[in-house]
């Protein structure tokens, strides 16, 4: 059966007309919400926070220049915690040290670093010398400390520049890994 050309305009029209007459979405007027949300239910859902027992939080600076920073340490600096490693390597003739650490520096704005303090430090030899003169994760030498690891690194984070720097002295906390994985 195949609808002649007047029935489909006849169609679509009925179909717009009651578009047109009744189907419209209510929308909510500021009358409607003032009702709703007026008098104790108001009070209710109101959150309410007293900004005058709040203490100052301290400047802050912009979450770019904090991604900027991190980013130069991971690229640019990272190289000064492996120069760090590799003396203690040296120092303890062994190749298999290595651990994790969290160092905290001060950022003038300027750039320049003003202060650097290891805060955790857990850098030793991974694996160990035994009876036989192999290199073992158990049952070897006990495990000797990378002593100098950390002034090394505090002594040349002092050398470190940023740019841009930060908006304010801000203090900057590193949490590093090095060495070969154990």
């Amino acid at each position: 059966m195949t609808m002649t050309h007047s029935k489909i305009l006849t169609l679509v029209g009925i179909a717009s007309l009651s578009a047109a007459v009744g189907c419209k979405p209510k929308v909510a007027s500021n009358q409607d919400m003032l009702a709703e949300y007026g008098g104790e239910k108001y009070s209710e859902d109101m959150v309410a926070t007293d900004y005058e027992t709040v203490e100052d939080q301290g400047d802050s600076i912009d979450p770019r220049t904090q991604a900027a920073i991190q980013d130069t340490i991971s690229t640019v600096y990272v190289t000064d915690f492996e120069a760090c490693l590799e003396k203690e390597m040296d120092r303890l003739e062994n190749r298999w040290v290595a651990g994790t650490f969290a160092i905290e520096f001060t950022i003038e704005p300027s750039g320049m670093v003003s202060g650097a303090e290891m805060l955790q430090e857990d850098i030793e030899e991974r694996r160990t010398l035994n009876d036989k003169g192999e290199y073992v994760s158990s049952g070897g030498a006990t495990p000797r400390k990378a002593e100098n690891f950390g002034a090394c690194v505090e002594e040349k984070v002092y050398r470190w520049e940023f740019d841009p720097p930060p908006e304010v002295t801000y203090s900057h906390t590193y949490n590093g890994q090095i060495g070969e994985a154990w």
